[in-house]
């Protein structure tokens, strides 16, 4: 039973991603009449969170208003996945960020670092994920009475699922194997 109503979220998930896509190309129906109809925070989750361990980890907790929580977890998911791909498993949060993403050595790379262009990106990335980490998802682990409004969460979440999309389209170097295992400082 779990497993079948994972795999119908899974293709529920697929479905609404393959719509946006086709609706963005100008090829999906023509958009309804909204006259006098109000988004509601949740409906904007749903446009924003396209990344379906971002949305399993968060949407329920943003559904029942626990918005700082939902980010917490939505930032948690981002580095237990920046962790999974880079093989880093011992570093976390800051640490970990600045070490997967380094503009210098790193081991996953954003683009093909030939220009200074593109050490800046890697460099300027390296300080979003590290910044995500120490300045949205550590407050909210750490102080237990921080609290978001929705419209601050979903700003937040939409942060997550960029970097979710910018890992994703990353490439993993070829580093050591005493590298690819630092240990966390």
């Amino acid at each position: 039973m779990v497993e079948r109503k994972r795999s119908h979220r899974d293709l529920l998930g697929v479905a609404g991603r393959l719509q946006r896509e086709v609706n963005s190309v100008g090829m999906g129906p023509p958009p309804p009449d909204v006259s006098g109809f109000q988004r509601t925070w949740l409906d904007q989750f749903d446009e924003i969170v396209t990344f379906e361990p971002l949305r399993a980890a968060s949407r329920s907790l943003f559904a029942n208003a626990y918005y700082a929580r939902a980010v917490e977890e939505a930032f948690k998911c981002l580095n237990n996945a920046v962790k999974k791909r880079s093989g880093l498993p011992r570093l976390d949060g800051d640490a970990l960020m600045r070490r997967a993403f380094s503009a210098d050595n790193p081991v996953m790379k954003l683009n093909s670092l030939r220009s200074t262009s593109d050490k800046d990106e890697q460099r300027g990335y390296m300080d979003l994920y590290a910044g995500g980490m120490t300045g949205i998802r550590n407050p909210r682990a750490h102080e237990h009475r921080l609290e978001d409004t929705p419209e601050s969460a979903l700003e937040m979440l939409t942060i997550a699922n960029h970097l979710m999309r910018k890992l994703e389209s990353s490439r993993r170097s070829r580093i050591q194997k005493s590298r690819a295992s630092t240990r966390r400082r």
